[in-house]
């Protein structure tokens, strides 16, 4: 059986573009939704850092697409072999203006090429993860719309 290659995600909030822009741009929105520590360095080859106090846990990445409104993508690391070779997966957040409102959809590929073990793993908390994530990206939205 093949492996599956991404996780998609579509949401429609009731925020306009350029604010939904900024939350997933801006380190100081980021870090109120997706983690609780940001940083980011907004151009292709730019690095993006994300953290998770709760969980002791932080993840790297490098910036792929900044196409303001619409396209935002980073790299991020998916785990690391013994031999120090680095996993990646690709997230891609592409914006859609729609009746007053923002579709979101969020598509993060690339699993079929991880090693089984990781891919098993990354599969799992990367799917859970992004629910997890998106409800708080709406949630937050809310709190900033008006």
């Amino acid at each position: 059986m093949p492996k599956v290659d991404t996780i998609e995600r579509t949401i429609t909030v009731a925020s306009p573009i350029a604010k939904v822009w900024e939350a997933i741009t801006v380190a100081d929105h980021l870090a109120k939704w997706f983690g609780d520590s940001a940083d980011i360095d907004l151009h292709p080859g730019g690095t993006f850092k994300m953290g998770w106090s709760e969980y002791d846990n932080f993840s790297e990445a490098v910036v792929e697409i900044v196409d303001e409104p619409t396209t935002f993508a980073y790299r991020w690391d998916a785990g690391t072999s013994e031999d120090g070779t680095v996993w990646t997966t690709l997230v891609t957040f592409t914006l859609d203006e729609s009746d007053g409102g923002t579709v979101i959809t969020m598509v993060e590929s690339g699993f079929s090429e991880l090693p089984d073990d990781v891919y098993v793993k990354r599969l799992k908390s990367n799917t859970s993860g992004w629910d997890a994530e998106l409800a708080d990206l709406e949630r937050y939205l809310v709190g900033v719309a008006a």
